[in-house]
């Protein structure tokens, strides 16, 4: 196995971020690709030094994770795995190369000009970002020009905020409709960006589970995803249906492996190999995790955050369409204070799964570890994320009780998507007095950020099965960075009053789900949980500690209701002088 990052600029505002009230995300696609061929090249010469030379093993080179979170401060997550065969003379193992597999970030407006391609020097405009929420008044508009809300959730399974596609085509209409004039293609994902360099043409393509993060799509069902041409039709954006990618299974390959592609890598004799475009990042997780069947449900603790797993394809309970419970989800029997005025069912995203007969259910939040890497930076002074950080972060949180000498930390610092949308909130500690230290205020971070993530677990459930209370006591597994932290680990354990599984390679689930389902077309697997191979490996468990569980129902409360009243608060102060 070779694994790389190659780092690149981070995402960033657009040039008019302050007239859109701060809240615009885009990101260079070409830096994507630079980052993309790095890290190929780097896990290539990985294997060339092992092996004696390029020309002396064959490359089997299975997937690469692309696109960047939000704030991750240009540290690219570019990986590559190489699967090893035995070389039938000498018993020495030896690396086939037969295909590319690429996951990436979903939900993003990629605009490829007029007679593009990967030798050409048309610029490609910023991609405006999955986080970015510059369309908020799109988004209100949305329901009025298709119906109602219940219209739009109708068609698409799911509530439509400012970061969906559809209120980014509105906006981009309304404020830039030059952009539609110039464009050939609309990708809707990071890899399907660096699919098209590396196939030497525009790869017109998205997979299921990206398409329907968008909105542009119907909702799953036993046939897939389809356009959603009604409801574009409604919104007046009919007109983008010519520039809208093929739907293409993330079994199928999207084309060869041009030459000047592998030539980029340094490896010319790759050139033809098939590539695939596999799914988006979170279905690439869940099943580099083990989740891709029903019954494992994991924690995704990067720059954002989720909780995730897949479920029987059936109807969604959306509050949207039936009456809902406003509550917050339950540790155990023990009543919860006053449900809070919020639609605390928001954000739940049905998407669609490789396996028609299942969907994967989402419930993501805005910011996980932009948290920590805040808390790092404006408490501790540490300006990167490193071992010796994680080190001195886990000291501080670990050398104070549990419920942090009752200090409680809102994580809302760039908004929230679930279990509410609301991308105007932001985050609190309440609960500072003279006694607080820098070491409360660590720990509470982690903690808040748990909370947020059991609240989000909270609404998925609803959505699937009508109640918030789950009386599983299955392990969760957790992959991201964020696991890289133990006391953050320990904390979640008890928050969830769960096991937690943190996985050995945590940070390379991604890669490993884009390589089991290419290995499903080259014929390796039947299945999307193969059992041999090391393809899940499970380093260490954190059990939840039942005294600092009680600590956390009661402290879940206060989340709850501080949550609420914070909703009321920044209402006021985004209200114009």
């Amino acid at each position: 196995m070779a694994s790389a990052f190659w780092p690149h600029a981070p995402p960033r505002g657009s040039d008019d971020d302050v007239a859109q009230g701060g809240q615009t995300a885009e990101q260079e696609p070409s830096d994507w690709w630079r980052a993309a061929a790095g890290a190929a090249g780097e896990c290539l010469a990985q294997l060339d030094g092992r092996k004696g030379g390029a020309e002396g093993w064959k490359g089997r080179m299975m997937g690469r994770r692309v696109g960047e979170k939000q704030g991750n401060k240009g540290r690219g997550e570019r990986e590559l795995g190489f699967k090893s065969t035995e070389w039938e003379e000498g018993e020495r193992d030896v690396v086939e190369v037969v295909g590319v597999a690429v996951t990436g970030q979903m939900q993003d407006v990629i605009l490829l000009p007029k007679d593009w391609s990967p030798s050409t020097s048309a610029t490609v405009p910023p991609a405006i970002l999955y986080s970015d929420a510059r369309a908020t008044n799109e988004a209100k508009e949305m329901a009025s020009l298709a119906g109602g809300e219940d219209a739009i959730v109708a068609a698409t399974g799911m509530r439509q905020g400012p970061t969906s596609v559809l209120a980014k085509l509105l906006w981009l209409q309304r404020h830039q409709p030059h952009a539609l004039k110039e464009a050939s293609s609309l990708l809707l994902g990071a890899h399907a960006y660096v699919c098209s360099h590396l196939i030497g043409r525009p790869a017109r393509v998205v997979d299921s589970t990206t398409l329907s993060t968008t909105g542009l799509a119907t909702c799953p069902n036993a046939n897939g995803v389809s356009y959603a041409s009604d409801l574009l039709h409604s919104l007046g954006l009919s007109h983008w249906l010519p520039l809208l990618p093929d739907i293409l299974p993330p079994t199928q390959s999207c084309g060869a492996l041009s030459v000047e592609a592998a030539e980029r890598m340094g490896a010319r004799h790759l050139a033809g190999i098939p590539v695939f475009h596999s799914c988006g990042d979170l279905g690439a997780s869940a099943v580099g995790c083990g989740a891709g069947l029903p019954g494992t449900e994991y924690i995704y603790l990067g720059t954002s955050g989720w909780v995730a797993g897949s479920f029987p394809n059936q109807p969604s309970r959306h509050p949207a369409s039936q009456p809902h419970d406003q509550g917050s989800p339950r540790l155990a029997s023990q009543p919860l204070a006053p449900p809070p005025p919020l639609a605390w069912s928001q954000g739940v995203f049905t998407l669609a799964h490789p396996d028609p007969s299942l969907v994967f259910r989402t419930a993501p939040i805005m910011t996980a570890g932009g948290n920590y890497k805040w808390a790092l930076n404006t408490l501790l002074n540490i300006a990167d994320v490193s071992e010796a950080a994680f080190h001195a972060a886990d000291v501080a949180a670990l050398s104070v009780p549990a419920g942090s000498g009752g200090l409680l930390y809102l994580p809302f610092l760039n908004g929230e998507r679930c279990p509410f949308e609301d991308p105007n909130m932001r985050a609190a500690f309440i609960g500072v007095s003279a006694a607080t230290t820098q070491s409360h205020m660590i720990r509470a971070v982690l903690e808040g950020v748990a909370f947020a993530l059991l609240s989000a677990y909270g609404a998925m459930h609803t959505c699937s099965s009508g109640s918030r209370s789950t009386g599983d006591t299955a392990p969760l597994r957790i992959v991201g960075g964020g696991a890289r932290s133990s006391a953050w680990v320990r904390i979640m354990a008890s928050v969830f009053n769960r096991p937690i599984d943190c996985l050995a390679d945590s940070q390379e689930v991604g890669v490993k789900g884009a390589s089991i389902l290419a290995g499903l077309s080259l014929g390796w697997f039947s299945t999307l949980a193969p059992s041999h191979g090391e393809w899940v490996c499970i380093e260490r468990s954190e059990v939840p500690d039942p005294t600092h569980s009680l600590t956390y129902r009661r402290m879940f409360n206060a989340y709850c209701a501080g949550a609420a009243g914070l909703a009321r608060c920044n209402e006021i102060l985004n209200c114009p002088l």
